[in-house]
């Protein structure tokens, strides 16, 4: 029989045991936190001490595509977020059963081993499937993203031919991927990317059925979005008639970036294009605004568009 004493030293053994167990492998994770956070706060501390902010005094435009670039870099950091996770939530684990083991004087048991690793799998299969749906929308960002750069990098050609061209605006209902001013008018550009199958098709062809409002691809038909498009030409054409001051009307266009339109059957309320030599669509037409309303126009898109601060630059403050 062991005295009370020996009881409560036994009890205060295991107590100390079992807390151990917990908090060895917490305190090891907080070191590896702490190390880092002493990395990040010296080189800042050596940022501050040779510190040179840009020499840019202005915002910069919104190139094409920067919304999917934006989301993009979220969803890289997600990515590496969850791949963090699944390689410090098995050794966290394995930390664990070690302590459990060699600090807890636990016996070694299939029970134990089993739960050990339903536990990993667990955990690795939930990021496993999250780790796809971010990579698989990446991978559908990434196209979009090419494709909204190529239309802007064509569009952008029009400028030698005295039209204004202004990318990714954004609006309370998402964003209009690309305005065009010329003397012709005012054109919103929605760029749609869509990919070729592998095999089977040698060319990538378009058929436009604006009777039946449906793009007619090799793998499919779907619907033209012509409430969208109307949506974002409406708001813009709203804008630009209450900062001008005179009624501005403006045309959707649907892009295509690749995709050669093979047909046309009748006519729609959209245009849609294929914005590789696309002069067609944007100059030669009647002229409809003068030079001096074309630079008023511009004038209030670049107020839009112009909201990208440059990097490294502290804010202004009052001074006293």
């Amino acid at each position: 029989m062991f005295s009370k004493s020996d009881q409560a030293a036994k009890r205060s053994k295991d107590m100390w045991s079992n807390l151990g167990i917990i908090l060895i492998p917490v305190l090891l994770v907080l070191v590896v936190v702490g190390c880092i956070f002493l990395i990040v706060f010296f080189w800042r501390r050596k940022q501050d001490k040779f510190y040179r902010e840009s020499p840019l005094t202005k915002n910069l435009m919104r190139p094409p595509g920067y919304s999917l670039q934006l989301q993009l870099n979220k969803i890289d950091e997600d990515l590496s977020f969850y791949l963090t996770l699944m390689l410090a939530i098995p050794l966290l684990l394995y930390s664990f059963h070690l302590s459990e083991s060699y600090l807890g004087q636990k016996p070694e048991s299939f029970g134990r081993f089993a739960l050990s690793i339903t536990l990993s799998v667990i955990v690795i299969s939930f990021l496993g499937v999250r780790l796809k749906r971010l990579l698989d929308e990446k991978k559908n960002m990434v196209l979009g993203l090419q494709g909204e750069m190529f239309t802007g990098e064509e569009l952008n050609q029009l400028m030698l031919h005295g039209c204004r061209i202004f990318h990714d605006i954004q609006f309370q209902y998402g964003n209009i991927d690309h305005v065009v001013v010329s003397q012709s008018g005012v054109y919103s550009v929605n760029t749609k990317m869509r990919g070729k199958p592998r095999n089977g098709i040698a060319r990538a062809e378009l058929i436009i059925d604006y009777q039946q409002n449906l793009l007619c691809f090799p793998d499919g038909e779907f619907q033209i979005p012509i409430k969208q498009l109307a949506t974002e030409a409406t708001w813009l054409a709203q804008y630009l008639t209450s900062a001008v001051g005179r009624p501005i009307k403006v045309k959707p266009i649907l892009a295509y970036p690749g995709w050669y339109i093979k047909q046309r059957i009748g006519k729609g309320p959209v245009c849609v294009i294929n914005p590789q030599n696309s002069k067609k669509f944007f100059v030669h037409n009647h002229e409809v605004l003068s030079p001096a309303e074309i630079q008023q126009v511009a004038h209030q898109l670049e107020q839009l568009c112009r909201n990208v601060e440059p990097v490294f630059r502290d804010k202004k403050r009052w001074k006293n």
